[in-house]
């Protein structure tokens, strides 16, 4: 019986198999459709548009092909892409990723409106420059032709850029910043007449998108995080290196920054015509503004001082100080060698045209020379959000490498012209040659008369040393291989790290593994201390950390190896356990904070003090809201970027710069052993964020410290006691001892007693004026929701003399970029 059963599923199976397997593509056939209908259906302007974009390309070619024709008709041209294939492809990913991601942000009415009303106005109003550059043709037909010479890119830009009022405001700055950095960069070196109305489409977009938005709009300058700030700065110069070289193959020049592009492009192993000391005048300019690099070589060559942008650019996305000196100095170069080339050329810049002429030429030239050194002034101005310094190993490989290249290559051309059977004046000018593309067009002049290989030497050694530039920059600006001791304490970092995981530490124990402290450790190894520098103050982080039985010692230890170096420390936020030990010796103490913990394993949420946090519980869990225990790798990449924007948010509606010290924020999110709980909606929206610090004894995690805690503004009340509420429950069943919800700085939940030093008024004063910035007395009170243990946090020390240095060491800890400005402003404002 077995065996007939087995043989007849045999053919049973069989005859199964198949269908199963012509049943899949058809099953997936049937997902993938449904799937890009219900697509279509969330963005039907998106497929509309590009319906019409392929409809009207593809008319526009066979109009051309078989019947003459020229362009689609009247206002369809706006969705004709007929440059060619390439073109159309573009185009069709710009509908699809642009308005589209526009479509979502502002509605399908909204879209169409911004889509019709920047389209008119850019193309509209940049119409009208046919009053001031007829070339002497009549205004009327000119006018009514750039008025209706649609292009899509006007529309995509104008449309994307109205969306960008109602993104978050991470998202809303970056949108507008790389837009108009691009569509400027466009104008500005090349200077056509769809790069104007892309422009003014732009512009347009910002000013509709303001007027669409119901929502309260804020006045003035939105702060930027430090990251952000580093984004968009790094994004301006990567779009300024690839700016003249778009300039260089465009087919027709115009744009105020053209002379720039001719100054990068045309050095001595390009020769322009008319730049000789016989010239005659106005030509070398004319030729300067005319010329264009039509070979692959010359491009590689014009770019290589570009090249050091380019680094520079990777370099400030990742903090970079030195990224920022580099840029500086190449724009710096740059502008002179525009000043020297168009104030030296032969025939000077009055003597070229009328007046019309030289009134552009003029603008054009001192646009050339400005637009580089307003570029190096701002960076300069915010090089504070570049904290990241190279290590001196690295300046140092930097330095002797371009040096020697530099010695190399002039020293090549000294050869060259030296063997060489004609006799070179000027040896000076073969030196400034090793500059390449931007050495000054009067220097090289007579590069025509040279021997052929002198000229070649020449010019190679100047695109040659820009290379090397470039490429000994790589490690110092960490563009692609970031500085693991970019501040010189990794060691230390990693010592204390070692030291924190074996013996523990306090309230702010894992703190001290942040960048920016500095560290003492006990000649015995099994205590350390970190602490900040102001003048002669040391304030610490916290108490110190290691074996329980070596800290005591260890404040004592680190207060005389403080006096020694002529310092004052400074114990902030320790425990008044730990203070006995300085109390002892006649130090004095503070009252700053009061850490809040409690033990997950007992803790419940009943009882009617944690009624607000029950009620908060329940009302996340009926709205399906999840909380997602996780370390920041171990994230999606799409929760990292909310949580991002989300982080930003939150810092651009503070008029404060961003706090550090025992603060964390997005970097230190991203410590592998810190854990972030992240609340979601059902769709997968990120809600709200929280960080935790490991705290351990003897090699195991026995506890965790709320550090970060961001929200949406379209979070529900409560998400953050559901948060608390869930790491609890994480952490009773992981056998978790003690869950702090850390320290509010400058708050206390009681009165402390009263006292007449200075440097408590002035932390008073301090934490009443950030309170409504930073809200940390209204945190302390959240925090008592939950009914935590409190633990009151003091600053302790030696001299009262030195009080007043100390408040200031301490505020300076927390807000190191605090201007004058602001601070007098604040004390106004608390006053």
């Amino acid at each position: 019986m077995t065996a007939p059963s087995g043989g007849s599923a045999t053919p049973s199976g069989g005859s199964a198999t198949p269908s199963a397997g012509s049943a899949t593509p058809s099953r997936g056939f049937r997902s993938t459709a449904r799937a890009a209908w219900r697509t279509i259906r969330r963005h039907p302007v998106t497929a509309a548009i590009v319906v019409l974009v392929l409809a009207t390309s593809v008319t526009t070619v066979a109009l051309r092909v078989h019947h003459g024709g020229t362009e689609p008709f009247g206002p369809f041209r706006v969705f004709a892409a007929s440059t060619g294939v390439l073109a159309l492809l573009l185009t069709i990913a710009g509908v699809v990723v642009l308005v589209g991601t526009a479509e979502r942000l502002l509605g399908s009415w909204r879209t169409v409106v911004a889509f019709v009303v920047t389209t008119v106005v850019g193309t509209g109003v940049g119409a009208l420059s046919a009053f001031i550059d007829s070339d002497g043709r009549e205004v009327g037909p000119l006018l009514l032709g750039r008025a209706t010479s649609f292009d899509p890119w006007t529309a995509i830009v104008g449309t994307i850029v109205t969306a960008s009022a109602f993104a978050g405001p991470l998202w809303r700055r970056r949108i507008r910043v790389n837009a108009l950095a691009v569509v400027a960069a466009l104008l500005l070196y090349a200077g056509h007449a769809s790069d104007l109305y892309a422009v003014l489409a732009a512009a347009a977009g910002w000013v509709l998108g303001e007027l669409l938005r119901r929502t309260p709009k804020r006045i003035g300058w939105v702060r930027s995080s430090h990251r952000e700030t580093r984004v968009l700065l790094g994004t301006v110069v990567l779009v300024s290196a690839v700016g003249p070289v778009i300039a260089l193959v465009s087919r027709a020049r115009v744009g105020l920054l053209a002379p720039l592009a001719a100054v990068v492009g045309a050095g001595p192993v390009s020769p322009v015509h008319g730049c000789r000391a016989d010239g005659i005048a106005g030509e070398c300019l004319r030729a300067l503004l005319q010329y264009r690099a039509t070979d692959p070589w010359t491009v590689v060559l014009a770019a290589a001082p570009l090249l050091v942008l380019v680094v520079g650019g990777l370099g400030l996305f990742r903090g970079s100080r030195f990224a920022v000196w580099l840029v500086v100095v190449v724009d710096v170069v740059t502008a002179i060698a525009a000043a020297v080339t168009y104030g030296l050329v032969p025939g000077r810049v009055e003597q070229l045209h009328g007046m019309e002429d030289q009134f552009i030429v003029d603008v054009s030239i001192t646009a050339s020379i400005v637009v580089p050194l307003a570029t190096a002034a701002v960076l300069v101005l915010l090089r504070r959000s570049f904290t990241v310094l190279p290590s001196r190993r690295r300046v140092v490989a930097f330095t002797v490498t371009v040096a020697v290249a530099a010695a190399v290559i002039v020293t090549g051309v000294y050869v060259t012209a030296a063997s060489s059977p004609q006799h070179v004046e000027d040896p000076l000018r073969l030196a400034v040659a090793a500059l390449g593309p931007l050495a000054p067009v009067t220097f090289w002049d007579r590069l025509p008369s040279l021997p052929p290989a002198l000229r070649v030497v020449i010019g190679v050694a100047g695109p040659l040393l820009w290379f090397v530039i470039a490429f000994a920059a790589v490690r110092p600006t960490g563009a692609v291989e970031p500085d693991a001791d970019a501040d010189g304490t990794r060691h230390d970092r990693e010592r204390a790290r070692a030291l924190l995981e074996a013996g523990g530490g306090d309230a702010f124990g894992w703190m001290t593994t942040w960048h920016g402290n500095a560290y003492w450790f006990a000649d015995d190894g099994r205590a350390g201390v970190a602490f900040r520098r102001n003048g002669r103050i040391a304030v610490t982080v916290g108490g110190p950390f290691g074996w329980p039985d070596a800290r005591a010692g260890a404040m004592t230890a680190f207060a005389r190896w403080c006096d020694d170096n002529g310092w004052t420390a400074v114990f902030y936020g320790i425990g008044t356990d730990a203070a006995q030990t300085l109390t002892a010796q006649g130090w004095g103490t503070l009252p700053v904070a009061e850490d809040a913990d409690f033990d997950p394993r007992t803790w419940t949420t009943s009882g009617k003090k944690k009624q607000d946090v029950r009620t908060s519980v329940n009302k996340a869990t009926r709205e399906g809201l999840t909380a997602t225990w996780s370390s920041w790798q171990q994230l999606p990449a799409a929760t990292t970027r909310q949580i991002e924007a989300i982080s930003e948010e939150w810092v651009a509606e503070r008029e404060l710069p961003e706090m550090g010290f025992t603060l964390g924020g997005v970097d230190e999110m991203r410590d592998p052993a810190v854990r972030t709980l992240v609340a979601q909606d059902p769709e997968g929206t990120v809600l709200a964020v929280t960080s935790w610090l490991p705290s351990h004894r003897e090699g195991r995690v026995v506890g965790w410290t709320l550090d970060v805690m961001r929200r949406t503004g379209a979070a529900p009340n409560g998400v953050m006691e559901f948060l608390v509420a869930s790491a609890a429950d994480r952490m009773r069943e992981d056998g978790v001892e003690r869950l702090s919800l850390s320290a509010a700085p400058l708050a206390q939940a009681s009165e402390g007693s009263s006292t007449n030093d200075g440097v408590q008024n002035l932390l008073d004063l301090v934490g009443g004026v950030l309170e409504p910035v930073y809200g940390f007395r209204s945190l302390l009170r959240f925090k008592l929701k939950f009914g935590p243990e409190l633990h009151p946090l003091v600053l302790a020390y030696p001299d009262p003399v030195a009080l007043p240095a100390i408040g200031i060491a301490v505020v300076r800890a927390y807000l190191p970029d605090l201007s004058l400005r602001q601070a007098v402003a604040l004390a106004r404002g608390r006053g």
